[in-house]
């Protein structure tokens, strides 16, 4: 059966829970206080069944003090019934809640003229003729307006055609976000304990579900759900739910606080929005205090407008807006905002960007760039912002699907045709991070520039050490995601690995000074031959830097014309080449070390690395304490 969740809206005394019970038979008013003075003070709820349509009401309080309880109603509901008294017309809350749903984002609804059996026709006419001036040019204009009684019923059967006609041309398609229950009560019942109500805005929720408690992140579990008081297996969006909660108590629950999966939804004190002021405001300045009402959260914010020193009647404006109590958003969501003195609603906006990065100051061409994408751009730009915003830490699909408020399935889907363009990578590691493919051409040229710089040093290497290379590159990264940084870059043909160095395309050779000194330190290990020199010894006999000749060594140990033995001896390869062909020449199957070292003429120092070193390259075989000699 197809839901949908509508919202009262109007005037105090202009017959909203009247009218609710009319159309559904449940008095809305639920507190002793509400039926003694019969004003709404809270938010009140009914439900019913007609046209193969199952429709939530939620009832808010009309009276200015009420506003701030009729905001905690107001987020989530997807029409709005305007509610206007014939006897009265158009009153100050009846414009402030019109404000308020515009400001939320409510996009459809309908309008119902009451109390009609108690003024003549042409004071009907009239009231019309002002609710159609008051909501020209706005979602509401052409809305079908309905002239009812609620006393008679007159008129309610049109009422629930509009109404029908509404749903059915809602969005019914399947909700595949996360999902989220804005929690607008909370109490408890003996035997069960807590228990939190609200309209659930998107997804679905099921009994036995572990969830939890925004913003304080604390864990939770659903012990069974009640939709318009039956218990149900599952709860879908577009539904009233009650949920009875184990794992925390009546006091540690409020009006405002949200219910969602464990880690599917950001929690920030710092929201990046879209901000717009109602003409008849006053300007708001940087700095100014406000107060920020996110479905069933008030918070106060701090407003700092990116664009210049204040915010405009009527006019809109990107802003960020810190604020004193964490609420979890995600972008796309609508707020309201209310001046704190006096106590009036003066716009409201759009978010952003749940967890904006820190800026200072007017933001420059490219910031502009990409806070023009956040607000007009797609969801696959939106991400792209994030993952470029990132640079060289890259983000994680479960990040991106977190500060969405999106499930990773939606994420890959929107980034498919940007990784297939080459605009971002997917570098597959665990867990696999998204990079821009700006952020790796910076990491590419950086590499390049301190390959370089240490090939000018003069260090005799073509190189960087890779460890060293990637710690620059990306302070402070583990192992695996520097793993795949280098990766990336030498798939793109930015760096050439060899062993464990790390060289820039085309430097396979040195320069002409250093490959002099590596032409003498390859002379002076062939002379020397099974009598090696030390490094420290090469230098001191070639004069020259021993840094220098140590790095030279490592390149022509790299090039095959030096051998690093076990234990770090280093040895002409010709020398090595000529124990093994003298080893396979001689008429000996095998022989010890002591047998050896006779033949070569070697200390044991060098022997036994020697010999190991003809081990592990299939020359030899140590069988017990002796060698035997494998064929070539």
């Amino acid at each position: 059966m197809r839901r949908f969740l509508i919202g009262t809206a109007g005037h105090i005394d202009h017959g909203k829970t009247a009218l609710v019970k009319a159309l559904t038979g449940i008095d809305a008013d639920r507190l002793p206080e509400e039926k003694r003075r019969g004003i709404t003070i809270d938010l009140g709820f009914a439900h019913a069944e007609w046209n193969g349509v199952s429709f939530s009401f939620v009832d808010v309080p009309g009276h200015e003090r009420f506003v701030r309880n009729m905001l905690a109603g107001a987020g989530g509901i997807q029409a709005v019934l305007l509610v206007v008294a014939a006897d009265e017309s158009v009153m100050p809350q009846t414009r402030e809640h019109f404000e308020i749903v515009r400001m939320l984002g409510i996009r459809t609804g309908a309008i119902a003229v009451t109390k009609i059996d108690r003024v003549p026709s042409d004071l009907v006419a009239v009231t019309i003729s002002d609710v159609r001036d008051l909501v020209a040019g706005s979602f509401l204009e052409g809305a079908p307006i309905s002239p009812v009684s609620a006393r008679s019923g007159e008129g309610l059967d049109g009422l629930r055609a509009s109404l029908a006609s509404l749903a059915e041309g809602a969005d019914a398609g399947e909700d595949r976000r996360p999902p989220r229950l804005p929690i607008d009560r909370a109490f408890s019942i003996p035997g069960f304990g807590a228990v939190v109500t609200g309209s659930l805005v998107s997804g679905a929720l099921s009994r036995e579900q572990k969830l939890e408690l925004l913003p304080e992140r604390r864990a939770v579990r659903v012990r069974r759900l009640e939709v318009h008081g039956h218990e149900v297996a599952e709860a879908r969006a577009g539904e009233r739910v009650s949920a009875n909660l184990a794992g925390v108590e009546l006091a540690e629950l409020r009006r405002g606080q949200m219910l969602a999966p464990p880690e599917s939804f950001p929690v920030s004190n710092r929201i990046l929005a879209r901000l717009e002021l109602l003409p008849g405001s006053r300007p708001i300045r940087n700095g100014d205090r406000v107060s920020l009402h996110h479905f069933a959260s008030e918070s106060r914010a701090r407003v700092r407008s990116l664009a210049g020193r204040e915010i405009a009647p009527g006019s809109a404006a990107t802003a960020e807006l810190r604020l004193t109590h964490p609420i979890s958003a995600v972008p796309g969501d609508r707020f309201v905002i209310r001046r704190l003195s006096p106590v009036e609603t003066i716009g409201g906006g759009v978010v952003l960007d749940p967890t904006p990065a820190a800026s200072r100051g007017r933001p420059d061409a490219a910031r502009q760039d990409r806070l023009a994408r956040l607000e007009d751009g797609s969801s696959a730009d939106r991400l792209l912002v994030w993952i470029e915003e990132a640079r060289e830490r890259g983000a994680s699909e479960d990040e991106l699907a977190r500060r969405a408020g999106a499930d990773p399935a939606a994420v890959r889907e929107a980034l498919r045709e940007p990784i297939a363009k080459g605009a971002i990578h997917v570098l597959r590691r665990t867990p696999d991070r998204y990079v821009s493919e700006a952020a790796l051409a910076r990491l590419a040229t950086r590499a390049r520039a301190e390959i370089e710089r240490l090939v000018a040093a003069g260090t005799g290497s073509v190189g960087a050490s890779r460890r060293t290379l990637l710690q620059r590159l990306v302070p402070g990264a583990d192992a695996r995601w520097a793993e795949a940084i280098e990766a990336a870059l030498v798939a793109r043909g930015s760096v050439v690995v060899a062993g464990e160095e790390a060289r820039a395309p085309g430097r396979d050779e040195l320069p002409a000074t250093e490959r002099d000194l590596a032409g003498r330190i390859t002379k002076l290990y062939a002379d020397r031959g099974l009598d090696p020199p030390s490094p420290a010894d090469a230098a001191q006999t070639l004069s020259h830097r021993q840094k220098v000749v140590e790095g030279l060594i490592a390149y022509l140990v790299k090039r095959g014309a030096l051998v690093r033995l076990p234990g770090g001896w280093i040895v002409s390869k010709q020398a090595v080449d000529d124990v093994a062909a003298r080893l396979r020449a001689s008429a000996r199957a095998s022989m010890d070390v002591s047998e050896f070292k006779e033949m070569f003429r070697l200390t044991r120092k060098l022997a036994i690395p020697l010999l190991e070193y003809l081990d592990a390259t299939k020359v030899t075989r140590r069988v017990g304490d002796r060698r035997e000699i494998l064929p070539g």
